[in-house]
């Protein structure tokens, strides 16, 4: 055997004997950086939770389809519902999440506008959620600290976008008659 061999051997012994192997670690901290990735053919494991856009989707599902029940032959109130839930994001970018609340809760408990107060106040107080357990939306905001109240409004706004979109699926809307009208 040349030189050039028994030295390359050398290396690749000297290296072999440096490598560890994780069976090798004595702490059991350690197994925790051996991670297993599931190959292609292994099947998935199964998903125990929902996302958070699933869990807005659903919970705006349920409370857009108890409007729709609700308002089954009321076919205005449908289409409030869906034009304030359609201008409420923009209002809550303009002005903040306080005074949208504030202006959408004026009205009292039998406007349109109240029903999405509640809605969106419903979604904000669950657990797990910026207004967890604090009540009335105006209660949570005025009683709640920056960080609560910045995250409630970043919130709001990704459920908003569900409430949006599933009203226009199952609410009446303005532009429904668009075409059934006469000059």
């Amino acid at each position: 055997m040349t030189n050039y061999k028994k030295e390359q051997r050398k290396k690749e012994k000297s290296a072999q004997q440096a490598a560890v192997k994780p069976s090798q670690f004595s702490t059991p901290s350690a197994s925790v950086l051996v991670k297993t990735v599931p190959m292609r053919n292994d099947p998935l494991p199964a998903l125990s939770a929902k996302t958070p856009e699933q869990e807005r989707a659903a919970f705006a599902l349920k409370g857009i389809k108890k409007l729709a029940e609700e308002w089954q032959t009321d076919l205005k109130k449908q289409k409030e519902f869906n034009s304030y839930a359609s201008s409420m994001p923009f209002m809550i970018h303009a002005n903040g999440l306080g005074q949208t609340a504030a202006f959408y809760r004026r009205k009292g408990t039998e406007h349109t506008y109240y029903k999405l107060y509640k809605l969106l106040g419903d979604w904000l107080n669950q657990s797990g959620r910026p207004f967890a357990n604090k009540g009335d939306l105006l209660d949570a905001i005025t009683q709640s600290d920056q960080d609560a109240y910045l995250a409630a409004q970043i919130e709001a706004l990704l459920f908003l976008d569900w409430v949006k979109k599933l009203a226009s699926a199952f609410l009446a809307r303005e532009d429904d008659n668009a075409g059934n009208q006469q000059p």
